[in-house]
């Protein structure tokens, strides 16, 4: 595997560079207050920036954190606009030089991927196998483990600048999950430091789909699972037959467990037959063709009545936001 280019410190932190981060961080965010803020004033933002990241001085803020019913409590981490900015210098410097070695079947990041693609992939392998088995992982985002993360990048990351500004953008998540709301939301779930990618931003997206890129290449190289793919820690297994499928339902316990820490979710390890179907990503997926899910229409339902009830705005909002889910592109 190739290394990411050298000096990526340099690129990430050229004006240009943090201009164009800038303008995705602000892309589709521009009525919110922080946004608006920093857009009040963004080219001495961005200089001053520069200035901080070139200088050594700079240090990520605090997130800000809140709670959500989604059902279940989930606790959602915004990084400050300007920590934002840098998550997408950061990855669009680096980010491409690991991507360049995602299998094809990895959905989550990258261009040409998204859970369109990953859903219209599940319909093929579904209309092409007899069985599937569809395995997660149990508290995934709460259970990345911080060094063996910085140790996958680290591999190939050169510049010793850019090291110590992944360093910095890690530790500065590891504090959300000692905050007094993290504790009161999540209880003993809340991971201990050195654990737990926060929910919230581009960085801890890109990381949870890069943290388990190794499981895509065990299971194709070492396994040789016929049909794969993965969207995030959502990932399905098709063959012919059951057998294999549980052979490998089984490697990938014991892989997950000495590789990562991680566990599957107990309650997805059966092998299912495709003429029965399946929901994935919030779609019911049959041989027939795509639709909704059942839990997808109910919350579809009760946010749109709370959005009607808080006006115009949030309403066009919402309805904007579902029609994207709910309309497959040409692909």
């Amino acid at each position: 595997m190739r290394s990411v280019p050298a000096d990526s410190f340099t690129r990430l932190t050229e004006f240009q560079a943090l201009w164009a981060a800038w303008q995705r961080t602000r892309q589709g965010k521009r009525g919110r207050a922080t946004v608006a803020a920093f857009e009040l004033d963004w080219d001495r933002a961005l200089l001053r920036l520069q200035r901080d990241l070139r200088g050594g001085a700079y240090r990520p803020a605090a997130w800000r954190l809140h709670r959500i019913q989604d059902p279940k409590p989930r606790l959602i981490a915004a990084p400050a606009v300007r920590d934002r900015v840098v998550h997408h210098a950061l990855l669009a410097a680096i980010g491409p030089a690991y991507e360049r070695a995602f299998i094809e079947h990895h959905y989550a990041t990258g261009s040409g991927r998204g859970p369109h693609r990953a859903v219209l992939q599940y319909l093929s392998w579904m209309r092409r196998f007899a069985y599937r088995l569809h395995l997660d992982i149990a508290g995934y985002f709460l259970n990345v483990d911080h060094a063996r993360l910085r140790d996958d990048l680290f591999r190939r990351l050169r510049d010793p600048r850019t090291c110590r500004l992944v360093e910095h953008v890690i530790a500065s998540g590891d504090a959300v999950y000692q905050h007094p709301l993290a504790r009161q939301v999540l209880g003993a779930k809340a991971p201990p430091p050195g654990r737990g990618l926060p929910l919230g931003s581009w960085f801890s997206q890109w990381s949870g789909a890069f943290y388990l890129d190794p499981m895509d290449h065990f299971v194709k190289r070492v396994l040789k699972v016929p049909g794969y793919l993965r969207y995030m820690d959502d990932f399905v297994l098709f063959a012919d037959a059951p057998e294999p499928l549980e052979r490998a339902r089984a490697a990938l316990a014991d892989w997950l467990g000495e590789r990562r820490g991680l566990g599957l979710n107990p309650k997805r390890l059966v092998v299912a037959p495709n003429r029965a179907p399946g929901v994935f990503l919030g779609y019911r997926v049959a041989r027939a063709g795509i639709a909704p899910s059942r839990k997808l229409r109910r919350r579809l339902a009760a946010r749109l009545r709370r959005a009607a009830a808080a006006g115009d705005e949030p309403l066009i909002r919402s309805i904007r936001s579902y029609r994207g889910l709910l309309c497959f592109p040409e692909v």
